[in-house]
């Protein structure tokens, strides 16, 4: 290792090793970690990055090698143990119960062993707790009544209740607003000055450049290198490091002509089962040659409204244009959309089948396209399937047979996109397309949208607020469920609005 600290490592890991399948997530990795340090995980899609993180949180356990805890050896079965050990680990997806307050998440699962808890007692600890990490949070508060931001506190909070040493972070500011990514990395810093020691993974270099101390890269399951941050005097070197050739980190914007309105809705709302609207009133449209970016903190009615502008959400009242035809919004779920594709959030769930094959899993969404008669054409749509893989640099171990289960989650969105891509639509509903994927993926995939434009209108939903001013020609701000405010991304002034506006502050 390049330069490390003089201490001892406070935990060392030698020839790790860890496959699923005929898929070598993890190969011979060596990684030392100190005392006190905010430590940057960095790799393309598919590096070994989650897998590694894993195993030292005990969700998975390495076929070979050896972990070291202040120097003696240790073996965890499950995360308990781990957090035992004093490891724990806050994912990208907060494992919370919305329906309980922030003590009772934080005091689920101890055992106390007491047949009546003193809530009054609990909340009052919890609360001096907080106050001594300077955790800012109400003890009181339901879960379901917070920020994502609160929500990622709670999460820290469990941790540290139960004494973790070393905290491990997925992505932490995935779902957060820029004011509250600062709040966050103003507690990392005063866990690390207070002796805690910080891993974290994470794609924004910007994150890596403002934040660690030392950082440590990944290439296809192997170390390829691990060094003091000050080592790094630019994004672009550390970009260069982590994917092994240039990257420009920055797109060109080619002039398209704007053309005609493409899709637009007017007045749409929808309510939860309780009445309460999941959004309302919302007004938009998209012309074709031209970039709208939705966006706004997640949580804040993104979610139901861009599946209602995808036709999956019923019981929508308001009004929907598309293509020169105007339907109720009620009756849009069952109109003809054609032209239209929807690249969803959810990779997993609702954009693949996760035991289906690549082959299959393309023909999800095209299989009108390969039909023929009551037979379908699946030589012609194997042949698509590769040409799709090897346009989007999408790594499957075994090719078009390979299952989605199979491929990494930068993998599978990077599958996802070439399918939907593979056609010319005249809309793209494009729901976080670059949610997990590395710099060198981001950007293929932002000079696919932006090359999109010549014969679609595209709607971006997206809470990555580089991603959305680097792309995007109007940017619009969702609030509690509704649309505040729209401005234009090429006016550097407007443009600087739109942290704030994500926070529901406007000047």
């Amino acid at each position: 290792m390049e330069n490390g600290p003089p201490s001892d490592p406070v935990l060392r890991l030698s020839g790790i090793c860890k496959s699923f399948g005929a898929t070598e997530a993890n190969r011979d990795i060596d990684l030392d970690v100190f005392a006190g340090e905010i430590h940057a995980i960095l790799g393309e899609n598919g590096a070994g990055k989650s897998t590694l993180m894993s195993i030292l949180a005990g969700r998975y356990r390495p076929d070979r090698g050896t972990i070291h805890l202040k120097g003696r050896p240790v073996h965890f079965a499950n995360p308990a143990q781990a957090l035992a050990a004093g490891i724990g680990m806050v994912y990208q997806r907060f494992m919370l119960v919305e329906s309980l307050t922030v003590t009772e998440n934080i005091l689920l699962g101890l055992g106390r062993g007491r047949l009546r808890l003193d809530m009054a007692r609990a909340e009052g600890e919890i609360r001096e707790f907080a106050g001594r990490y300077d955790l800012q949070i109400d003890p009181s508060q339901t879960v379901s009544r917070l920020s994502m931001g609160e929500r990622q506190r709670v999460e820290i909070l469990k941790l540290l209740y139960r004494r973790a040493q070393i905290l491990i972070f997925d992505e932490p500011t995935a779902v957060l607003s820029p004011p509250e990514i600062e709040t966050l990395f103003g507690i990392l810093r005063r866990l690390r000055d207070l002796g805690h020691t910080i891993l974290f993974i994470t794609h924004k270099l910007e994150e890596v450049m403002t934040l660690a101390t030392r950082i440590s890269i990944l290439r296809r399951g192997e170390m390829v290198g691990s060094f003091a941050a000050g080592q790094v005097r630019s994004r672009r070197e550390l970009a260069r490091r982590m994917v092994g050739r240039e990257v420009l980190l920055e797109v060109e914007r080619p002039a398209v002509t704007r053309g005609e309105t493409v899709y637009a809705v007017r007045d749409l709302t929808v309510q939860d089962a309780a009445g309460r609207p999941l959004f309302e009133d919302v007004a938009l449209s998209v012309r074709r040659g031209e970039i709208l970016a939705l966006t706004g903190v997640a949580g804040n009615g993104q979610g139901p409204l861009t599946a209602a502008l995808a036709g999956l959400l019923p019981d929508v009242s308001g009004q929907v244009e598309f293509l020169g035809r105007t339907w109720a919004a009620s009756r849009w779920p069952r109109a003809p959309r054609g032209g239209m594709v929807y690249i969803p959030e959810d990779r997993h769930a609702t954009a693949s089948v996760p035991e289906l094959s690549l082959v299959d899993n393309f023909l999800l969404t095209r299989l009108g396209r390969y039909r023929r008669g009551p037979l379908l054409a699946l030589s012609q749509a194997r042949r698509e399937t590769v040409r799709a893989l090897a346009a989007f640099d999408v790594r499957a171990p075994a090719g078009p047979d390979t299952t989605a289960r199979q491929l990494s989650g930068g993998n599978l969105q990077k599958f996802v996109l070439s399918r939907e891509l593979a056609g010319r639509p005249a809309l793209i509903i494009a729901e976080q397309p670059t949610s997990g994927l590395d710099i060198g993926a981001t950007e293929e995939v932002w000079q696919t949208l932006l090359a999109q434009r010549r014969h679609a209108a595209v709607l971006l939903v997206s809470g990555d607020l580089r991603e959305v001013l680097s792309l995007a020609d109007r940017v619009a701000v969702m609030f509690r469920g509704r649309i505040i405010e729209t401005v234009s991304a090429r006016d550097p002034r407007q443009a600087a609005r739109v942290g704030l506006l994500m926070a529901g502050i406007r000047d």
